[in-house]
C-alpha cells in the first residue's frame, strides 16, 4: 500500500493540513480554528480534533510546523513567545497520548517548513542554498544548504527573528532587545502605530487585528506617516537579509508570510539596504524574491517533514 503523509501548519488564527502522496500529489486538505492566541492547552485540543478527522486516511506519517524553537530529537517545544505556557512543552508526548495513534509525528518551526515548501515546489526552485523569511507575527527564518533543511546541532537553527539589531531597543518577546522582530513584523507595526501619535488617531476604533492591512491601506493612499513606517520596516527587513547572507553565503532569500502583500510598500528599501551592507562577494548575484505558494509553503513543508522523517526523499 502507497503510504500518505499528513502535513499541518499551525498558524496564530487557522491550523491547515494536506495530505500528499508518495510522489507529493495532493490528496486533500482542510482547514479550522488554531486558536493558538488562547495558549498552548486550547490549541493542543484543537489540533488533536483536527488530526482525528482525518483518521480515515490511513496516513503514515506526519509533519508539524509550529511557530517556535522545536527540539526534534525529543519533540519538544522549547519556547514559543506568541503562544502562552509553550516553556520546554512536551508537544509530541502530549499529542500523540490526546489522539491515541502510534502514527510517527515529526515536529518542525514552521519557517523551517515554509522554507522547505518553497525550495521544493516555489520560489526557491532550482536554487542550491536559500534563506526563507516569513512576515507574519514573528520574524521567522528557514535555511537550505546544499538542498537540505539545515536545522543546526540541537535544531534551533533559523531563528533569525531574534537577530539584535540593536540591543538597546524594544523589548521583545523571546526576553531581549532590538531583535529585528521587534522592527519587521505584525507585533512590531502594532507597536509602531501605538506609538505613533500622528497614526494612533487615524488608528482609532481599529480592530488589533487589522491595523496592518489598514496602514498598508493608507501608505497606498500616499498618507506620508503610514509610507514613513513601511520604508522603515523595509530598511530594518534588509538590514536582517544581509546579516543572513554575509553569514551563509545564500544567493536566493525567499520572503512570505502575511505582511509580504504589502510587498510594493517595503522591497524598494529592502533591495537598496541590502545591497548597501552585504559584502561585495555575498551582494553578487544575490535575488530576494517574493514566496509564491502562500499559505501553501508551511503546510507542504510539514508534509516533506513526515516524508523525511520516515526516510522518504523529499
Amino acid at each position: 500500500m502507497k503510504r500518505k503523509f499528513l502535513g499541518i501548519d499551525i498558524g496564530g488564527t487557522n491550523l491547515r493540513g494536506k495530505i500528499i502522496s508518495e510522489e507529493g500529489n495532493p490528496l486533500g486538505e482542510r482547514k479550522t480554528l488554531s486558536e493558538a492566541h488562547m495558549g498552548i492547552s486550547r490549541l493542543m485540543e484543537n489540533l488533536a480534533g483536527f488530526i482525528e478527522g482525518f483518521a480515515g486516511e490511513e496516513i503514515s506519517a506526519i509533519g508539524i510546523g509550529i511557530p517556535g524553537t522545536v527540539d526534534r530529537r525529543n519533540g519538544t517545544l522549547v519556547q514559543a513567545p506568541n503562544i502562552a505556557n509553550t516553556k520546554d512543552f512536551p508537544f509530541t508526548e502530549v499529542l500523540l497520548d490526546r489522539i491515541g495513534t502510534n502514527t510517527p509525528v515529526f515536529v518542525e518551526n514552521d519557517a523551517s517548513c515554509a522554507a522547505l515548501g518553497e525550495h521544493r515546489a516555489g520560489a526557491g526552485r532550482g536554487s542550491n542554498s536559500m534563506v526563507m523569511i516569513t512576515l507574519g507575527t514573528g520574524f521567522g527564518g528557514g535555511i537550505i544548504l546544499d538542498g537540505k533543511l539545515w536545522s543546526g546541532e540541537d535544531g534551533f537553527a533559523g531563528e533569525a527573528g531574534h537577530m539584535a539589531i540593536d540591543p538597546s531597543g524594544p523589548l521583545c518577546a523571546c526576553g531581549g532587545r532590538g531583535c529585528v522582530e521587534t522592527y519587521v513584523s505584525q507585533v512590531a507595526i502594532k507597536r509602531i502605530v501605538r506609538e505613533h501619535a500622528e497614526l494612533r488617531e487615524k488608528f482609532a476604533g481599529t480592530e488589533e487585528s487589522a491595523i496592518p492591512e489598514r496602514l498598508a491601506e493608507l501608505a497606498r493612499e500616499k498618507d506620508r506617516a503610514a509610507i514613513s513606517v513601511w520604508n522603515d520596516f523595509g530598511t530594518n527587513l534588509g538590514v536582517g537579509i544581509s546579516i543572513l547572507v554575509n553569514v551563509l553565503d545564500v544567493k536566493t532569500v525567499v520572503v512570505g508570510g502575511g505582511l509580504s502583500g504589502a510587498w510594493e510598500l517595503f522591497i524598494g528599501k529592502t533591495l537598496e539596504e541590502a545591497e548597501r551592507r552585504c559584502l561585495g562577494g555575498a551582494a553578487r548575484g544575490l535575488k530576494i524574491k517574493r514566496a509564491v505558494l502562500g499559505d501553501d509553503s508551511g503546510v507542504l513543508g510539514a508534509c516533506y517533514v513526515a516524508k523525511k522523517g520516515l526516510g522518504e526523499s523529499s
